[in-house]
């Protein structure tokens, strides 16, 4: 990132605004998301599946520092703006996998023995479809706004092919990181203990995490071009000159 491509004056011409419409949909989905997991406790009579709001909360983190990337683009300048930016960066890249991550807890639903024997009259197993959906859903839309974000700042400051690498890059980076807590349950806080992160990332190279790591990473890619290019085709004439 150049020291000169921090002077350029034109932040409003490339930043969506900082509360993107689609912040208000996330807001909304993750309070019904909260709601079924409620009022899910009267028909299977128990608490189950909590852990999908921790998981939830931890997929909104990568939005938040990517919002707060955003709002430094419009108040800092030069150096200043540079090392913020970094370490934004390096902050949401760590928390990024959380926000896809959440389409693997859909492994919950699969095994759950509950579901042994499908009764065609029941509804809780269409219920917790739908629940288990959502959730993942939002996880996914989540990491593609937070991910927008970064794209137009590298964009701006750099160019549009290394814009796009940034997020060829991201998606299966973001497919191991998803590897990484899904399989040898490392956290984003393991940061802060480097022999337990540096013994898990070894441990998570092989052949099978390589596997995992490119289905996970064509499925973010899949869903960031889709919704990218939807927002394209659906951008007045005057706007397609952004990224």
């Amino acid at each position: 990132m150049s020291h000169s491509g921090m002077r350029k004056p034109e932040i409003s011409k490339f930043s969506q605004p900082v509360v993107d419409p689609l912040f208000y949909v996330l807001t909304g989905t993750s309070l019904l998301c909260t709601l079924l997991i409620v009022v899910r406790i009267v028909p299977a009579d128990r608490v189950q599946y909590t852990f999908l709001l921790w998981n939830l909360f931890l997929a909104w983190l990568p939005l938040l520092v990517s919002m707060a990337a955003i709002i430094l683009t419009r108040l800092n300048k030069g150096a200043e703006l540079a090392a913020s930016l970094v370490l934004c960066g390096i902050a949401w890249l760590l928390l990024y996998p959380n926000a896809p991550y959440l389409t693997t807890d859909l492994i919950h639903l699969v095994f759950n023995p509950d579901y042994a024997a499908y009764n065609r009259d029941g509804l809780l197993i269409w219920y917790d479809l739908v629940l288990f959906f959502l959730f993942s859903w939002c996880g996914l839309l989540l990491g593609y706004l937070s991910m927008r974000h970064f794209h137009e700042i590298v964009n701006f400051y750099m160019n549009p092919v290394l814009g796009w690498l940034f997020v060829l890059s991201v998606a299966f980076l973001g497919g191991f990181g998803i590897y990484l807590g899904r399989v040898i349950r490392l956290n984003s806080w393991d940061i802060l203990n480097p022999l337990r992160l540096a013994a898990g990332i070894l441990e998570g190279i092989s052949l099978r995490s390589a596997v995992f790591t490119v289905l996970f990473g064509t499925l973010i890619l899949i869903v960031y071009l889709s919704l990218y290019m939807l927002g394209v085709s659906r951008a007045p004439a005057k706007d397609k000159n952004r990224i």
